[in-house]
């Protein structure tokens, strides 16, 4: 994938303290984009794919040294961790003191050195527990002093339940796809039935764990809608593949909750790929 970076002539330097700044970092490299949260559209993009696999994520910090974008002031900023080291716990059960504890019921203990953050997801009444490489957490946070950390789920969940409200009666499953893992939620009567999160690395993997949710939750195949995000492409191996199987299977829109400057010529690919980071500010 080539660098992508794209400004709208509606972009003011000089008043960047009223925008809205989303970062997002994956195995793929770091991209961002700029919100002005008054016309709620967006008018700057960048994604620069590397790979950065260094314990003090060197190539990481070049990118947030050098980016001019990156170095101005904004009303608000955030940083999306795409991992699928995340444990969602219901409110009910939520205990701030306990959160190391609770975020480790579902995933090891391990002697690398991470933070353990937090962030509720609203429409799901739950908190989202998850991990940021301690390097990592800290180079963003000497950064961007008011920064607040978020991991993908919360804005692919909260969207997706936002969505699912004008939807009564209907079972979906949404699919997000990553490089080397993908998400299933399930949502039901407009409620969450499932969130979680499989490693794959062919597509009989991908296959096998979405077939296997269907048989254990019981699903109907003619009747539960299967949307498939992070895709941009229906001649995706993964799409065309799990079309065979479920009928229902379709590529979602890009987001319907912010809008794409018309000058700024962001691809529909990249809108419909980076759509967790498009849709972040819906947290807020």
């Amino acid at each position: 994938m080539t660098k992508t970076y794209v400004v709208d002539q509606a972009f003011d330097a000089s008043i960047t303290t009223s925008y809205f700044l989303s970062i997002r970092s994956s195995s793929g490299g770091l991209s961002f984009c700029v919100l002005d949260p008054v016309t709620n559209t967006y008018i700057a993009f960048a994604n620069i794919p590397f790979e950065d696999h260094s314990a003090d994520n060197i190539k990481t910090q070049e990118v947030l040294l050098k980016e001019e974008l990156l170095q101005l002031p904004y009303k608000k900023v955030f940083f999306l961790y795409e991992s699928p080291k995340a444990t969602l716990v219901p409110t009910a059960l939520y205990d701030a003191t306990r959160q190391e504890n609770l975020y480790h019921l579902n995933h090891s203990r391990n002697e690398e050195n991470v933070e353990i953050d937090a962030q509720k997801i609203k429409m799901a009444d739950a908190w989202n527990l998850f991990e940021i490489p301690h390097f990592m957490y800290h180079l963003v946070k000497t950064q961007f002093e008011s920064v607040e950390f978020y991991q993908h789920y919360s804005p692919f969940v909260e969207t997706c339940l936002i969505d699912s409200q004008q939807k009564k009666r209907e079972t979906i499953m949404h699919i997000g796809v990553h490089d080397k893992f993908f998400d299933l939620l399930v949502i039901k009567d407009r409620k969450m039935l499932l969130c979680n999160s499989y490693a794959y690395s062919n597509i009989n993997d991908f296959l096998y764990f979405v077939l296997f949710t269907f048989e254990q939750l019981k699903l109907e195949a003619d009747k539960t809608k299967v949307l498939m995000h992070g895709i941009h492409d229906k001649q995706s191996p993964l799409f065309r593949e799990l079309k065979n199987y479920l009928r229902q299977t379709k590529v979602t829109s890009p987001t319907t909750h912010f809008k794409f400057s018309n000058h700024m010529r962001i691809k529909e690919s990249d809108k419909l790929t980076f759509h967790n980071l498009f849709n972040l500010a819906i947290c807020v």
